[in-house]
Order: structure tokens, then sequence, then C-alpha cells
């Protein structure tokens, strides 16, 4: 039975919070009461690795592929289709496995509670599920004289740990802690991986996902005591209680700062860029006040440009830009903060210590002004009060908590930081007790760790050439016997991936189950082109102006996007730049710019976009702050440009891991389609390798400089736009600053050369994209292309791609805006192959082997994303770009109609008139990969 222990109204967030302890088991639940129409429930369990063989990652994998109630092979993934969720996923973190589900349909929740408990608490754990998610040996051909490597987790992983971000991460954590769970890579390293056994998997799993260790989360408008019944019918009353109490100890502090190094393989032209970063171990993440501490101190140190540090980190002759690591990490028991550039040369690591640890000692000593304290507990308080889009709400104060529920502190202190703020706003009256936080926490903590990532090329082919080398010596000592294991295991996990489990098995929605309907927001004032809106914002006032822009030389257009992101970071009138930024901190929640496409005249016109956002009281203020960001720009300051250059340079190759497909899919697209192939120039693999050439190119720079300048000259300065959402009246000063209509000019649009390209990264997976001419959103065969597009990723992508081939993901969708229907895969140890497979699965829906539940498990997955719950601001940003579209609200019920509508015959007559075209391919991949794609006929290109 689940006991009440605490419950407290959370004014800011508008939840009425309530925890629960189960007297039996010790479990607790954490309610967290809403009129929100989302409803969100999550199981967490505290599961604390001991190596990096990733068994808590492989084990919240294989625990979604079957249970006791649900004996399918893969009833997350079928759940997904069968659902109309809002959210569906499962985390593995440091310390903590989590799997979350929302969805604003009742029956809906009681589907995907029966399943997500089943599936937690009494997965099957099948050995070749294991196989298949975690890692198996297959021989590569029938002579069976070469042996490979497989595995879902195994691929992802490998594609993961080629980000320089997760290297760096995981390398310091090696090295910051040598007593906890955090030195381990919980994901799992591909090498250790290969270490786990089927056996260690479901010890992990007997010990860590016992109702004594787990904790519960619900929010939305539900009586917690009905879930509660469930859990103790369902769940509790088939275990008994356990005398083991799985935590993790704080870290055994060291005496003096330590140094410590390893190898990357580094991208091309960053042969010689040495990553280096200060670390340091604070306190406990789950004390309110400790916490908003931390979070002051490093906003203070690093929150722009302006602030101390980080004008250092951008300035310094020592790194081309800050370390992406530089910052507050606050997601694990212990606090961690870190600072560091990349781009240092050989030998510099003491002196990147030195400079940093001066700094500090600088900062102190001089002192820090009460307006930059203010400012940065000004930005505190914005991310405190924002309900941002993205996740579904619920799940952000879930996931924002559970650092402290899952340590078994009180998530509600976390959560209700206004007693907390109180302390710092008296705090920071005390003279100097910044600079003493920043003394205590930094400079006098000798719990630091300088680490260094040292470029080593051919990194990644020495470390294939190794496991290669080990499956050869592994190869020559297999005994007949063993052979045909392996080959008995194939051929097993073949048939099993093959077989067709029972769907009815899982419970579902239907079609009957969905509303008609479609979600409508409409301004609360609409003035010529000014479009304001009445919104729930929890006191936040957004400010979106567009500006017009004359057109631009295909030159001006590739540094289009940098003039972007240099215009809100430079010279402002007679601000310098760091003046600049203090302002926009002192006001706004930061404001950020962006080039976009108008439909105008049938073509499109090309604008730039300002929004920001700030608090209610600073509405007007902010409104100024965006007319002069556009008013007095001064693009005049080399070495400011150059420093902008270098961040942005540092994003985009992060980007090429994080992001791949997307950039893989709008390469392929950019010779079919106008939009895309400008979206390529504009912040796509076009943006990325111009950038590129240009911090290469001196002579370049300098053309660059005159090139921002004209694209300035360009830019109308008259909003033709205004967009503003508030929960109180709009400011009338605001109501004044009109937006007008502005004659403007046709883009000229045009399309790249028709070649499939190749990308060459530091990557040991690759990025697959194939794309084929389609239609707009308005097309009468639009509604039936999005509904095949989830056919094809559900009903013949996922099994051929991710369970057979080994990819983390793959799928298939119609983009309206550019008129294309995309395949991609993701993280995928495949080339050749997955473009064949993209081919097959088009081949499967003309021979008309689609079923009519895969045709309703389509609708519902399109119907699932049209319905999906946004942010009040989101809501209301997406009625303006709808509008900004030329798309109607009748355009949209017509759209979710045709959808409901759409039948077997359409999904087979889309596909012959849309997917039987030529099409046009791109691969981002690693150099390991180059052989394969020339004999594909790729244009091979090195980023």
């Amino acid at each position: 039975m689940f006991n009440l222990q605490n419950q407290k109204k959370i004014t800011n967030l508008n939840v009425n919070a309530h925890i629960y302890n189960h007297e039996k088991f010790g479990c607790q639940h954490l309610h967290l009461e809403s009129k929100n129409n989302e409803k969100v429930f999550m199981v967490a369990f505290r599961t604390v690795p001991e190596d990096s063989t990733g068994v808590a990652h492989i084990l919240e994998h294989t625990a979604l592929c079957g249970s006791k109630k649900y004996p399918v092979r893969d009833p997350f993934f079928m759940m997904i289709r069968r659902s109309i969720n809002s959210f569906m996923n499962a985390f593995t973190s440091s310390d903590w496995t989590a799997y979350p589900f929302a969805t604003q349909n009742e029956k809906d929740f009681n589907n995907l509670l029966s399943v997500y408990l089943d599936s937690a608490f009494f997965p099957n754990l099948d050995a070749l599920d294991f196989a298949q998610e975690g890692h198996r040996l297959e021989f590569a051909n029938e002579e069976k004289d070469k042996l490979e490597i497989k595995g879902v987790v195994y691929n992802e992983m490998k594609g993961a740990m080629s980000s320089i971000t997760s290297q760096l991460w995981h390398g310091m954590s090696k090295y910051l802690y040598s007593s906890s769970t955090y030195k381990h890579n919980s994901g799992g390293n591909p090498e250790d991986i290969l270490d786990l056994t089927h056996d260690d998997l479901v010890n992990f799993h007997k010990k860590h996902y016992h109702p004594s260790n787990a904790i519960f989360l619900t929010f939305g408008d539900m009586n917690p005591e009905h879930i509660q019944n469930y859990i103790e019918e369902n769940v509790l009353s088939k275990f008994d209680p356990s005398d083991m109490e799985i935590s993790v100890e704080n870290e055994s502090r060291i005496q003096s700062p330590i140094r410590a190094s390893d190898k990357y393989n580094p991208l091309p032209g960053d042969e010689k860029n040495h990553h280096v970063l200060i670390s340091w171990l604070l306190g406990e993440s789950h004390n309110p006040t400790e916490l908003l501490e931390n979070y002051l101190m490093s906003s203070v140190l690093l929150d722009n440009s302006a602030s101390p540090l980080r004008k250092i980190l951008e300035t310094s002759q020592l790194g081309k830009s800050p370390s992406p690591l530089t910052g507050l990490e606050t997601s694990q028991k212990e606090i961690i903060f870190a600072c560091g550039f990349e781009g240092v040369s050989s030998n510099h690591e003491i002196d990147v210590e030195n400079t940093i640890i001066d700094e500090l000692k600088k900062i102190v000593e001089n002192g820090i002004s009460m307006d930059v304290i203010e400012a940065s507990l000004h930005q505190l308080e914005i991310r405190q009060k924002e309900i941002a889009g993205g996740e579904p709400f619920g799940l952000q104060l879930m996931l924002h908590c559970l650092p402290a529920f899952i340590h078994r502190d009180d998530p509600i202190k976390i959560l209700d930081l206004d007693d907390s703020f109180k302390v710092i706003r008296e705090r920071i009256k005390e003279k100097g007790y910044i600079e003493s936080l920043i003394d205590k926490n930094l400079i006098s903590n000798n719990h630091r760790l300088t680490y260094t990532l040292v470029p080593e090329e051919g990194l990644n082919a020495k470390s294939e050439e190794k496991i290669n080398k080990n499956l050869k010596d592994r190869l020559s000592t297999l005994t007949e016997i063993e052979k045909n294991k392996i080959v008995n295991l194939a051929k097993s996990l073949k048939q099993r991936q093959e077989q067709v489990d029972d769907p009815e098995i899982l419970p579902k929605v239907t079609k009957d189950d969905v509303s008609k309907e479609i979600k409508i927001k409409k301004p609360a004032l609409t003035k010529e082109n000014n479009y304001f809106y009445e919104i729930g914002s929890n006191g936040i006032f957004y400010n979106t102006l567009i500006y017009p822009c004359m057109n631009l030389s295909s030159e001006e257009l590739k540094f289009a996007s940098m003039f972007a992101n240099s215009i809100t970071e430079v010279e402002n009138g007679k601000l310098s730049y760091e003046e600049f930024q203090k302002l926009q901190s002192s006001i706004s929640g930061g404001i950020s710019a962006a080039f976009t496409l108008i439909p105008y005249k049938d073509s499109y016109s090309l604008a730039l976009k300002i929004s920001g956002k700030s608090l209610e009281e600073n509405s007007s203020k902010l409104n100024d702050l965006i007319h002069s960001t556009i008013d007095k720009t001064i693009m005049n300051n080399e070495n400011r440009l150059k420093e902008i250059l270098n961040l942005v340079a540092s994003q985009n190759d992060a980007s090429l891991v994080q992001n791949g497909h997307y950039l893989a899919m709008n390469s392929s697209a950019s010779s079919i389609s106008e939009i895309a192939s400008t979206n390529d120039v504009l912040s796509g693999i076009k943006f990325i390798t111009n950038t590129n050439k240009l911090i290469k190119d001196e002579k370049a720079f300098e053309d660059y400089l005159e090139i921002l300048r004209s694209i300035q000259s360009k830019i109308v300065k008259q909003p033709m736009y205004q967009y503003a959402a508030t929960s109180k009246d709009i400011d009338s000063i605001i109501l004044q600053n009109k937006a007008k209509n502005i004659e403007t000019e046709i883009l000229n649009l045009s399309i790249a050369s028709n070649i499939n390209n190749a990308w060459i990264t530091g990557s040991q997976v690759s990025f697959c994209a194939e794309t084929f001419p389609s239609v707009g959103s308005n097309h009468k065969d639009s509604a039936a292309l999005a509904v095949l597009g989830v056919i094809l990723r559900n009903g013949y992508l996922h099994t051929a791609i991710r369970e057979k081939g080994g990819a983390y993901g793959s799928g298939a969708m119609n983009d309206t805006v550019s008129k294309c229907f995309k395949f991609f895969s993701y993280r995928d140890p495949k080339c050749s192959e997955t473009f064949a497979e993209f081919k097959n699965s088009i081949d499967w829906v003309l021979s008309g082997s689609v079923s009519k539940e895969q045709l309703e498990e389509g609708i519902l997955g399109i119907v699932s994303s049209i319905d999906k719950p946004l942010s009040p601001n989101g809501e209301s940003a997406m009625d303006f770009t709808n509008m900004l579209d030329g798309k109607t609200d009748e355009d949209r019920l017509r759209f979710k109609n045709n959808v409901l509508s759409c039948t077997l015959e359409d999904i087979k007559r889309v596909a012959n008139t849309y997917l039987t075209q030529n099409s046009s391919k791109s691969v981002i991949a690693g150099k390991g990969f180059e052989d394969e794609i020339s004999k594909l006929g790729f244009s091979i290109n090195i980023i």
C-alpha cells in the first residue's frame, strides 16, 4: 500500500506535487497533479554499472523485446504503431534507467502502462534478443573464412563514440572519478561491450529491476490511487521485499589536481588540434540551494561572450574555441564544472591550465559587479519560469527532479526553487559572495583534472585493424562445433526476426479512438502583419520580427547563416560586443537570428527572423533590443568575427555525428528541390564545408568581411511580420511598432548538380539517405505519402536495417516543404546494403504486401504527430508559421481527414507514382567506407 508522505502546491509550475511511499517495498511514487491534457508516466531504476560493457544500456534495449504478458518479439516498436502516444522512449543514464511515455488518451495510457510495467519487471530477456540488441559474431560469407561483429547497441556506441563530445565526456569521467560508477561508460565502450554475456545481463536485471529499487512518476489529470492499485496488483504482488539497497556513494576526494590524456581520431583538417579540458567535482546536485548557487556561479562566469571566463575561452590564442563540454553538469549525484579549449597546439595543456586558473584568480581579485550577478540571476529566473517545447512538459519536470529522486532525496525541493531563490537573493547582498563560491568550488578545490585529447591520424583504422586481428585469431582457434554454433545462432536469429507475431496479443487504440478535429489557436489581435497571442506563458513574453532581404548573390547566400549567427554577437551602435551581450542578458533570455524562406508570388523570398524572450515586465525592452539588433549592428571587428566563425565551425563538427541523417537527407534532396538546395547552403553540408574553407583561407576571410556588410545592406530595416505572445496585454509600445506589407524580391533558387555525393568524416558509422521528388502539404496525395512513410519504417525498414542490419535507426518521410520523399539510416554499420533495402522496401509496397493492420498503424502514427501537444508558445508559434506558409485551418483539417480515410489502394498508388522515379542519394560516413562508396559511383568529398 502507498501512503502519502508529502505534498505541496508549486505555483510557478501550476502543479500539486504528492509523494507516496510504499510501506512494504519502500518504493516511492511522485504524482504531479495538473489540469494538463497530457498524461505522463515513468518508472525508473537505480542502475549502477561496475564496468563499461554497457550492461544497463543493453538491458534497456532487451527488456523491450518481449515480456511475460506480451511474448511478442518487439512490443515496444509494435506499441508505437498501435498507440497515439505523444512520447515513447527509454533512457539509460550513468546511474539510472527510465521508461517514460505520454499520451492524451486515457485508453492509450492504460494500454501503455500495462506494456511498460510488464516489460520492465517481467521481461523475457531471450538470448536471441541479447544477440540482436547487444552483440554477436557472424560469418561474413558462406565460406566461413571471415568473422564480423553485429549488434544494435554495439553499432550505436561506435557512432556515439565517434563524437568528440562523447570522447571528452567519457575520457574525463574515467579520471575525474576513481571510486564510483561514473568512471564507467554506462552506454558501453564498443570494445568492452564484447565482454558482456547473456548471464551478466540477466543477473543485472535481477539485482536492479526490483520494486525496492524502483521509483514511479506520474503527471496529469488522473487519480494516483488508481495507478498505485494497478502497480500493486500487476507488479508488487508478485515480488518479495529485498534487503539489498543499491546506491551511489560520493566520490572519494583527491588531495591534489591530476593530469591525464587519451588519443582520438581527428576529423580531416584537424590533425593538429588538441582538446584540453579542466574539470572540477563540486557538491551534490540534489541540494536545491547549492544547486542554484552553482548555476549562478556558472552563469556569471560563462553565460555570454562578455562573461569573464567565456571571454578568455573565446579570445585566447591558446585554442580555436571553447570546449563543447564547457559549463555545468548536474545530471549526476555530484555536480561537475568544466571549461577548456579545442584546437590547442601540442604540449600546451599546462598553459591552458595556468591561463584558466589565473583568470579565475583575477575575477575573484577584481570582484564581480552587482549588475552582472543580477543579470545572471535574471537568466535563471527565466529558465525556471519557462514552459519550453520539445518533450512533454510533465516529462521535463520528471527529468529535472530525477537526479534527486533517484538518490532518495526530496524531488519537490528541486521542482520548487522559490525558497532557494529567496536565500540566494539575500546572499548576493553579501560582499564577495560569488567570489567566495568561485574560490571554494574552483580555485581552492583540489579535486581537479586537466584532461587532454591528443589527435592521432588513422586511430579508427588502427582500432578496426585490432578488432579484425582479434577476429582472425578467434577464427583460427574455432572448432567445427564452435563454428556451427555461430552459424546456428545466425540462423535462429534470422528465423526469429522473420517470424510474424500475433499483434493482437498487445492492446491498441484504433481510428475510432481518434478525434476527427484539430486544435485551433488564433491570435487575440491581428493588425495587418502583426499577430498577437494570449497564452499561459507563466510570465514569459515571446517576440519575433521578420525582416525582408533583397536578393543575395550565390557568394552572399553561402555566408548568410554566418551573418545571422554573428548579428547578436558583435558591436551594436555605441556598444562594444561585450556591452551588447550584457544588455541582452539583463533584458532577455536570449535573442537569436536565422534566415528563412517566406512563400511569395508562387515562389519564395528570403527573410531574416529575429526572435527573443523575456520576463513580461521587459516586453518593450525586448522589442527595442530586436529592433536595435537589425538597426545598429556593426560588422567591423575582424577578431570577433573570427571567434564567432570558429565557434560555429565547432558546432558544425558536432552536428555531423549527432544530426548526420538530417544532413544526409538534405544533401540528397538538394539535387531535386530548390528549397532543399537553398537550405543545404544555409544550414546543411554545404554550409559546413563553406565555413571550413573560410577558416583555412586568409584571403577568403578578407572577402568574407565585405560579404557580411553587403548582406547587411540588403536587409530592409522595417519588419514585414511581427509575432508576440504573452499572458498579459501586449504593451502599447509594441502595438505601435507595426510590421507592414513590404514589396520584396523573389529569391533566385537553383538546384544543385545531380550527383550522388558522399561526405567523409571521422565517424565509424554511416548515415545514408535517398530522395525522390514528391508534393507539398496541400496536394491530394500528401496524406497518403505521409502514411506511406510510417508504413515503410514500421513494416519493412525497422526489421531490415535496424534488427538485421544493426543500424541504430532508419525511416522514411514525406517532406512537404521541400516536396521530397526521403529515406534515411542513422548510425549505420552498412552502406550499399542499406541503399538496397531502401529499394526493397519500395518493391515490398508495390507487391501489395502491406496489410490492413499496417495501414491503420501508419494512420495512427501520423494522427499522433498531428495531435501532439505543444507548449503554450509552441501552439501559437505554429499557428503563426502556418500563416506564413499559407496553410489554413481548413487545409490542416482536410489533411487529417485525408489521413484517416487513406486506403491500401492509395498507398500502392502513391508509391508507384512517386517512388519509381529517378532518385538522388547521399551518404555521410567514416573513411573506412570510402572504397565501398566509390564502387557505388558516388562523388567523394572530404569535410
